[in-house]
């Protein structure tokens, strides 16, 4: 073989070759792309169940949180009523340890009295019993 039908024989070797890998990497191109919208609608639709359950997540949330304010709120009130309940109470203890206060200086004044009427009863005996004799 001569010079020339070797190198003709390696540039047509080489073109075939060329040709079968481009013809290799234009099917391989076709299956990608074939498979490149289910893949991608199989990442959406991935994408979109995460941004359901995070959506549904945030709603469930906002729900339990407005019945927790709801019930901070409900024991609010109800911890105002017990704390104006205390203070009715603590009022009528401090009343009833007035009144039983105002009843000891009471009884205090009548023994006071009872005492002072004795001894008046007393000294008026003694002044009939002297005026007597």
């Amino acid at each position: 073989m001569s010079d020339e039908a070797s190198i003709a024989a390696l540039v047509k070797s080489h073109k075939e070759k060329r040709e079968a890998k481009r013809a290799a990497n234009d099917k391989k191109l076709k299956e990608v792309l074939s498979i490149v919208p289910q893949v991608s609608t199989a990442l959406v639709e991935n994408v979109n169940k995460d941004v359901l359950d995070i959506f549904t997540n945030q709603h469930v949330l906002e729900s339990e949180s407005k019945e927790l304010q709801g019930q901070a709120e409900r024991f609010y009130k109800q911890s105002q009523g017990w704390l104006a309940l205390f203070e009715s109470f603590n009022n009528s203890l401090k009343e009833l340890g007035d009144m039983a206060n105002w009843a000891t200086v009471i009884e205090s004044d009548a023994r006071e009295t009872v005492r002072a009427l004795d001894e008046m009863i007393r000294t008026q005996k003694a002044v009939k019993a002297m005026d007597g004799s």
